[in-house]
């Protein structure tokens, strides 16, 4: 375990690629890049208390730091000086190791501004996404889920803003599925496209989550993931798929689904790879990523 975060649980117990990626430079940046990241680490995280019952997942160590930092960094490296994290009152030890991490820069006068709201049921990350509306307003926002860590980091974000500004449409990250990685990642963010260009993609439908792990259709298959850019429009189409969920968590399934039949989307290939740490043998795939490099 890194010493930081020791050092915060102590004083709070105390008191290859068919397709070329998208290169982030091809394309300027604007006024209408994201204001606001918004990163949804209220969740249970049932499946990761085997690798440490006692830890939120999103503190699980990824090399020398948290997995939640990656997503503040990617935020951060993009420009992004709004960062809201929507946690539940049994995680205020993310809250408190974010705040010692980034206390210098907290202080600092124009630095960045980081926000924690309180989900207050485990309804799921559409239902956490919106807690953040009232302060986003009509703002573009950025979306990383922090069990999705990009690899090597960051990039991400700064890749999708320059597609999000020239199209104007909602794009999310899309990564490769090489054999290899397949049985590391959650059966989700399955997606039918259609090529734009090279690295850019037109989403054509969204595949419901399924069972198990993710087992390729094709060779190369391109799969969502949990990082993305979206209008405030997100938030509208946020609750009027709320009463459509019956029973379960409200993902953001039912979301995409709508966003992408009414205004389309985008997927764009990233260089790097997204590692899915919400389970264990993607974390570790992931520990194995930072060993050997």
């Amino acid at each position: 375990m890194y010493r930081l975060l020791i050092g915060i649980i102590d004083i709070i117990i105390s008191d290859n690629f068919k397709h070329k990626p998208f290169l982030a430079d091809t394309l300027s940046h604007n006024s209408d890049d994201p204001k606001y990241l918004i990163i949804p680490a209220a969740g249970l995280g049932t499946r990761m208390k085997e690798v440490n019952p006692d830890l939120p997942k999103e503190l699980l160590p990824v090399g020398d730091k948290p997995a939640i930092q990656y997503a503040v960094e990617e935020g951060i490296a993009a420009g992004i000086k709004n960062i809201i994290i929507v946690i539940n009152r049994q995680k205020e030890l993310i809250r408190a190791y974010i705040e010692n991490q980034y206390q210098d820069a907290l202080k600092a006068s124009g630095s960045i501004s980081i926000t924690f709201l309180y989900q207050k049921e485990p309804l799921g990350e559409s239902d956490a996404i919106a807690y953040a509306r009232d302060i986003v307003g009509n703002n573009t926002i950025a979306v990383i889920y922090p069990d999705n860590v990009y690899l090597p980091a960051p990039g991400a974000l700064k890749t999708l803003i320059p597609v999000y500004n020239k199209y104007r449409k909602d794009v999310v990250a899309l990564s490769q599925v090489r054999p290899d990685i397949a049985r590391t990642i959650s059966n989700a963010g399955r997606v039918d496209i259609s090529s734009l260009n090279n690295a850019l993609f037109n989403i054509n439908y969204f595949i419901p989550k399924g069972d198990g792990h993710f087992i390729p259709r094709y060779k190369d298959e391109l799969r969502a993931c949990g990082i993305y850019i979206s209008g405030a429009h997100v938030f509208d189409y946020i609750e009027m798929m709320r009463n459509t969920v019956s029973k379960g968590e409200f993902t953001d399934y039912p979301v995409r689904a709508s966003i992408l039949k009414e205004r389309g989307m985008l997927g764009c290939l990233l260089a790097g790879t997204v590692f899915d740490i919400g389970n264990p043998n993607g974390y570790a795939l992931c520990l194995q990523y930072i060993k050997e490099r």
